[in-house]
């Protein structure tokens, strides 16, 4: 059955109508308008057939646009002083998922950008003289695996990065994100992301983690960034990547998460809010897509049991709405201007939603909770061609990404490969 477009899918207030539902009915006029384009001439009277076969990836401009953003940014970019890792991070990744060549001179320029911000006592600033960041850490770390190679891997000191890590750490399993800083989900996945990918995680660095997020699940069924707070799709994919890195998923209320999963993607615009009652936004592509990447995963269920969302609907969305015809780049929604983060973010939820990921359940290794099974439990995530769910032109397709680390499969793997050659860290600290 062809997919239908109608109005009779939009928002309802009940009459009772909001400054909240006044802004929703906008954002809903814009996007009815743009999927009007797509609609077959003569179909509304029963609802409009859309033809999906338009849509276009504008890969080139897109890449233009962030090449651009590498040769130089404006006055205006000085508030992203302190993420300039994730300035790289969000650069090298676009590239990567648009199968963009990275340069030696763009490689060789990035590793020395992203090594001046590495700290003598451990882990990386957001910039020059700033204080370690467990975020700058994580996007430092993620834009080192898209440099690659041995030069790039051996810049992070990882017996630094342990013993930095451990004094983030708190009793509760919690991590505060730099000395003295706020606490929440984020900082465990960070946290867990770096220490997994650098062969470092020992017993002590791991303890309690799983608890303290099974306590940020909400009533709602999503995680909050800490007990007692409002769910949110960032935090929920950061909660949901991290108890994988564990093999902890049974940690969380499963079925209570599924639905409030299923409630933020929008039956109009057919993309995902971040949190209930709020408006469509491009970057929860992944957000929120990778969340039901790893809720499917969680829940045992193989290709062959369906996606847990609606793939093509999220596709049109961020083919449709997200992209900027005209400076290139992707956005929030229309109306909106396109950035480094939501470029990324978009695409790394075209990828998700193009390429089912996951491992089958009767081939899942069993010993989960061990730390020496993490690398091979994380590498047992793949594409599985037979899923492949491309809307639009099948040049549309871009690279898979892994579902907790966020990057391409390929630098991932080599990235893993290095670091699990090396001795383990508890033997490193015994000699020491």
């Amino acid at each position: 059955m062809p997919p239908v477009f109608s109005f009779h899918l939009r928002y309802d207030d009940n009459t009772h109508e909001t400054a909240t539902s006044q802004r929703q009915g906008e954002v809903e006029d814009t996007i009815g308008r743009i999927y009007q384009r797509f609609v077959e001439p003569g179909s509304m009277a029963h609802g409009g057939t859309i033809d999906d076969s338009r849509y276009r990836l504008l890969r080139a401009k897109h890449e233009q646009f962030v090449r651009d953003a590498l040769h130089g940014l404006s006055s205006g970019f000085v508030v992203l002083d302190a993420s300039q890792p994730w300035l790289a991070f969000w650069t090298l990744n676009s590239l990567s998922i648009l199968g963009s060549e990275i340069s030696a001179a763009l490689r060789r320029r990035a590793l020395d950008t992203v090594r001046r911000f590495q700290v003598a006592g451990g882990g990386f600033a957001g910039g020059d003289r700033q204080l370690p960041h467990l975020a700058g850490s994580f996007a430092a770390v993620m834009a080192l695996v898209l440099i690659g190679g041995r030069d790039a891997y051996a810049a992070i000191d990882r017996m630094a990065m342990h013993r930095w890590l451990m004094t983030m750490k708190r009793p509760d399993g919690s991590f505060e994100m730099h000395a003295g800083g706020e606490v929440d989900v984020r900082g465990i996945y960070c946290a867990l992301v770096v220490a997994s990918l650098l062969n470092i995680m020992t017993p002590e660095l791991v303890a309690g983690s799983a608890e303290f997020i099974a306590r940020c699940q909400t009533c709602e069924g999503g995680i909050g960034p800490f007990p007692g707070v409002e769910a949110h799709g960032g935090y929920t994919v950061c909660g949901l990547a991290a108890l994988e890195i564990l093999g902890r998923s049974d940690a969380l209320d499963l079925g209570r998460l599924a639905r409030w999963l299923s409630a933020r993607q929008l039956a109009f615009e057919g993309g995902f809010n971040g949190r209930t009652n709020k408006l469509v936004d491009g970057c929860y592509a992944y957000w929120v897509g990778g969340a039901f990447t790893l809720l499917q995963r969680a829940l045992r269920q193989s290709q062959h049991d369906g996606y847990l969302y609606d793939r093509t609907a999220l596709q049109r969305y961020v083919l449709a709405c997200c992209q900027d015809v005209r400076l290139g780049g992707l956005r929030d929604k229309p109306g909106k201007s396109p950035d480094m983060y939501h470029t990324m973010y978009c695409l790394l939820g075209l990828a998700l939603s193009q390429h089912y990921t996951g491992v089958e359940p009767e081939e899942a290794i069993a010993d989960t909770t061990a730390i020496y099974s993490v690398p091979a439990r994380m590498m047992q995530w793949g594409p599985l061609p037979a899923s492949m769910d491309v809307v639009g032109a099948q040049s549309n397709a871009v690279t898979p990404v892994h579902p907790v680390y966020s990057v391409p499969l390929v630098p991932l793997a080599k990235c893993v490969q290095y670091f699990y050659s090396l001795p383990p860290l508890a033997a490193s600290l015994a000699q020491n």
